[in-house]
């Protein structure tokens, strides 16, 4: 109950006219697509251990460090991998040319927004004041505003294990994983879960990778603490699956959306995390499981599993 009051109030938050806070927040520091927002004075004020500009550029290394971090996430994500930048999707492009980053203080480390900053023609993540230096937040963050560009699909078992599992992009090693749901139960265990679904997603992405988890490319960034690259090794299983999960969600999210009349890209709160998605969700990664011709038992029995579960919840796959 405690989590879905806070993802509640944050909701509420974002809606809130951003200029309450904003205002505050007295420098733009701009890197990329990024601009991030901070203050050194006043009630949002980055704590005086944060405040430290060690380089001497006026522009505080905390500041810095996010600033790397989301570029380099950017160019991997992006320029590497082949995901499509939320700027560049129907759903932001007409009114976002930013990503916008507000430091303030806030109670988690970080939260996406799907909303667009109008005013500001931004989409905007919120990240605390109070981060560790080797935080994984800005990554995870942003992989959530790349989510909301792909889908209105806001399920947490979806949102949160996929972003768990690319930060295995930056972390050493490819994550934990267990072996994929085998009876509708479990389906439905998992879809109720959050971010332990992540073990979920690390699974597919184990199971249908064809490049043994190596990735090519030159880190670009390093931690303005540590000096050490951002990206800890070349290994994340599975970033093809993920993909062309996202983009079958665009498919899947329009079927949802026709069934239960909502409009596009004005879904609630309410409708973008119901439970009535979940075997849209379930349909779009059978058909990535199939386009990508993934070939082992485990996934042919899940395959069939899925069938399954849409039977019994009464939804046809079309």
């Amino acid at each position: 109950m405690q989590i879905k009051i806070l993802f509640f109030l944050l909701f509420i938050q974002f809606t809130l006219d951003a200029s309450d806070y904003l205002k505050t927040l007295a420098h733009v520091y701009e890197q990329d697509e990024f601009r991030i927002y901070y203050a050194l004075e006043g009630e949002n004020a980055l704590p005086n251990n944060n405040k430290v500009d060690a380089n001497q550029n006026s522009v505080p290394d905390y500041v810095e460090n996010i600033a790397n971090q989301l570029s380099e996430a950017s160019k991997l994500l992006i320029g590497h991998f082949g995901f499509v930048h939320p700027l560049h999707q129907p759903r932001f492009k007409p009114f976002a040319k930013s990503v916008d980053i507000h430091l303030i203080p806030i109670k988690v480390n970080g939260a996406a927004s799907d909303i667009v900053d109008k005013e500001n023609h931004s989409i905007v993540i919120k990240l605390s004041i109070n981060l560790i230096p080797n935080t994984l937040t800005p990554l995870h963050e942003f992989f959530h505003s790349i989510q909301y560009g792909y889908s209105m699909f806001n399920n947490r078992w979806s949102m949160e294990g996929q972003s768990r599992w690319v930060e295995y992009a930056f972390r050493k090693g490819t994550g934990k994983h267990t072996p994929l749901p085998k009876s509708i139960e479990e389906i439905d265990k998992l879809t109720h879960t959050i971010y332990e679904s992540s073990t979920f997603w690390e699974r597919l992405a184990y199971l249908s990778d064809t490049h043994q988890g190596a990735f090519d490319y030159k880190p670009q960034y390093k931690n303005s603490f540590s000096g050490e690259y951002w990206i800890a090794d070349d290994r994340l299983y599975g970033y093809e699956i993920i993909k062309r999960v996202l983009e079958n969600y665009q498919i899947y999210d329009q079927k949802a959306g026709e069934k239960y009349n909502y409009k596009q890209y004005k879904w609630s709160e309410k409708e973008q995390k119901s439970d009535e998605n979940n075997p849209y969700i379930m349909m779009a990664i059978q058909k990535s499981l199939k386009e990508l011709n993934a070939t082992n038992e485990e996934i042919n029995d899940f395959i069939h599993l899925i069938d399954m579960y849409l039977q019994e919840k009464g939804v046809n796959n079309e």
